[in-house]
Parts: structure tokens; C-alpha cells; sequence
């Protein structure tokens, strides 16, 4: 009986042995047909997700750069020579940015004492010469100017029949880093042209440069002058 016994297990050992030489291992088949079906998903799933990585490091540093640039100063400014008196000459000049010429400068100061102290019957042009003192002006300057207006309102003096001329007599000089000190005349006239009166006056004025960094700032002030402070009186002979 113990004979016969090994005798017949023997046979089903040898089955399992050439059921797995034979390749038809339940496990193996299934993971095989497995990997078949799903092997591409997974495959197509994880390109997916490194597309993605890379087209979001890509955006990020798009829009890193975008930042930089936006926060970099993009204007390139083109300075026109000025002569002795502050009239535009017909050679022109490059001028990085940060860097506006010293000509400039004093045309631009020359020109806020002209839109500060002319009285005309033109109201536009009136209205016109006031916003350019707006735009050229800043900190104490902006008080020095708001106390002047309200007690040597233009539009009132023109109704009274008269009107004031300022000539400047040359460009501002510099007396210190940052301040100027200009001169000029007031011809003082009746609204037909006849002089009634004639003074000399001269005011120093500090400065600060600020280059423009937007369009509408470059229309209104291209050469970045700001005067910060300014005190004026006649000059008694």
C-alpha cells in the first residue's frame, strides 16, 4: 500500500513541474495579460505628468521674466541740444536713461520760472503753463507755488488789464550740487501793449531727477527734472 501510494504521486509532481516549464503558471499568465492591457495607460499617464512638469517650470519662468522686465526701466530718452538762452539747437544727442544732460536741466528750470511767473490773456495757454508747473514740481515746491497762486491768481491779474512777460537772462547757473540760481525780468504791460513797469528778480531752485517710467509721465516731463524747493525775490538795485 505505501508502494503504491508514492507510485502514484509521483505522476502529479511531475505535472506541476511541466505545467510550469510549459508556461502555463495562473500567476504569470495573468500578470503577463495585465501588464499587456495596462502597461500603456500607465506608460501614457506618467509622459502626461512630465509634460506637465516641464510646461509648468516653463510658464514659471515665463512669467519670472515678464516680472524682471516690467520692473526694469524699458524708455529710452532722446535729449535735443539746447543753446545759451534754452531754445532748441538743431543737433541731437543721445542720453542714457538716468542720465539727463546738464542743458537740459537748466532749460527746464528756465521754463518753470516762465510758466510760474508769465500772466496772459490766453486762458488755455494760461491753464496750460500751470499743469506744466504740476508736472515739474514736487515736495516744498508744490506748497512754495500753491501759496503764490492764491495770492497772485493769473486769471485775476489779466482782468485787471494787466499782463507780465518773464525774460530770462541766460540759463541757471549751479551754486551747489543739486540747486540753481536764475535771473530774470518782469515786463509788466496793459493789454495794449504799452510797458507800465520793469524788475529784475532771481530765485534758487534744488532740484531732483527722476527719469520717467511710463509714457504719459515721458509726454508731461521728459527730462525727469523735478523741482523740490524754490524761494525767489527782486533784486534791488
Amino acid at each position: 500500500m505505501i508502494g503504491w501510494k508514492k507510485k502514484k504521486q509521483e505522476p502529479a509532481m511531475a505535472d506541476d513541474d511541466s505545467s510550469k516549464k510549459g508556461g502555463h503558471n495562473s500567476y504569470l499568465n495573468a500578470r503577463e495579460e495585465w501588464l499587456e492591457r495596462y502597461g500603456n495607460y500607465i506608460r501614457r499617464a506618467a509622459q502626461w505628468r512630465l509634460a506637465a512638469f516641464i510646461a509648468l517650470a516653463i510658464a514659471c519662468l515665463s512669467v519670472t521674466g515678464n516680472v524682471m522686465q516690467l520692473r526694469q526701466e524699458k524708455i529710452t530718452r532722446y535729449f535735443v541740444a539746447v543753446d545759451e538762452l534754452g531754445k532748441v539747437a538743431s543737433a541731437k544727442m543721445d542720453g542714457p536713461a538716468g542720465q539727463t544732460p546738464a542743458r537740459v536741466i537748466q532749460a527746464e528750470i528756465a521754463s518753470v520760472i516762465e510758466s510760474w511767473r508769465t500772466v496772459t490773456v490766453d486762458t488755455e495757454l494760461q491753464r496750460r503753463m500751470i499743469s506744466s508747473l504740476t508736472a515739474h514740481t514736487a515736495g516744498a515746491a508744490k506748497g512754495v507755488l500753491k501759496q503764490w497762486f492764491d495770492a497772485n491768481n493769473p486769471f485775476e491779474i489779466a482782468k485787471t488789464g494787466k499782463l507780465i512777460n518773464v525774460v530770462i537772462k541766460g540759463l541757471p547757473l549751479p551754486v551747489s550740487k543739486g540747486s540753481y540760481r536764475v535771473e530774470w525780468t518782469e515786463i509788466v504791460r496793459n493789454h495794449q501793449g504799452v510797458e507800465l513797469l520793469r524788475d529784475d528778480y532771481e530765485a534758487i531752485a534744488t532740484i531732483e531727477i527722476l527719469p520717467p517710467v511710463d509714457e504719459a509721465t515721458m509726454l508731461k516731463n521728459p527730462g525727469g527734472v523735478y523741482i523740490t524747493n524754490l524761494s525767489a525775490g527782486k533784486i534791488i538795485k
